[in-house]
């Protein structure tokens, strides 16, 4: 036996999910006439077909969808003073919440925005990676290492200058000590790039 095609266009989801609730809410509305308390789920529905009902506009649920988040992150914009009136006052809000701390330049705009940008971060880390690998970049291990030992050579090279130099010096002119403190520095720089060159 065929079936008759139904004259009227088949219903949208957003559709049926209001009428879901709707008659969600009705059952809500007799069981609190009957006496009887109401789970958390119920009174979640109660409160978003009562806000939409008071034409308080949005239920943070939906804020969620359209945003892209979880609900609990619209309820805490909500607490902090977020107006659930439309989409436009919570974004306007939004954008400006977001401007005075400091993060309105730099905030994702969408989850789509915030998984780029988490990409492109992952991306540069591997790229970073890389480069240590094919040595363009050196740990701060080793440069702090490197320093170290850079540090003691000039520090000893500087004593053994301090310790000679008094009695090699003694009773020359100025001319004299000149030359001999330029020779002696000359040959301290020469060591001193010997000793760099194995680091």
């Amino acid at each position: 036996m065929k079936k008759k095609p139904s004259d009227s266009p088949p219903q949208p989801a957003s559709d049926l999910q209001g009428k879901i609730r709707e008659a969600e809410f009705k059952n809500i509305l007799q069981k609190l006439k009957d006496g009887k308390t109401l789970t958390a789920r119920e009174s979640k529905i109660a409160a978003e077909f009562a806000a939409k009902r008071d034409g308080k506009g949005l239920t943070q649920a939906e804020l969620a969808a359209a945003w892209g988040m979880t609900q609990p992150n619209i309820h805490k914009m909500v607490k902090q003073g977020m107006p659930m009136t439309s989409i436009e006052a919570a974004t306007e809000w939004r954008k400006d919440w977001l401007e005075t701390h400091g993060r309105g330049d730099t905030a994702p705009e969408n989850i789509q925005q915030a998984k780029l940008r988490k990409t492109l971060l992952e991306c540069e880390k591997i790229e970073f990676a890389l480069s240590v690998d094919r040595g363009e970049y050196i740990k701060n291990a080793v440069v702090r290492e490197a320093g170290i030992r850079i540090g003691a050579i000039f520090s000893a090279k500087l004593a053994a200058l301090v310790n000679d130099a008094s009695g090699a010096l003694a009773g020359l002119d100025e001319a004299s000590l000149r030359k001999k403190l330029h020779e002696r520095t000359q040959a301290i720089l020469a060591e001193i790039r010997n000793e760099l060159e194995k680091v």
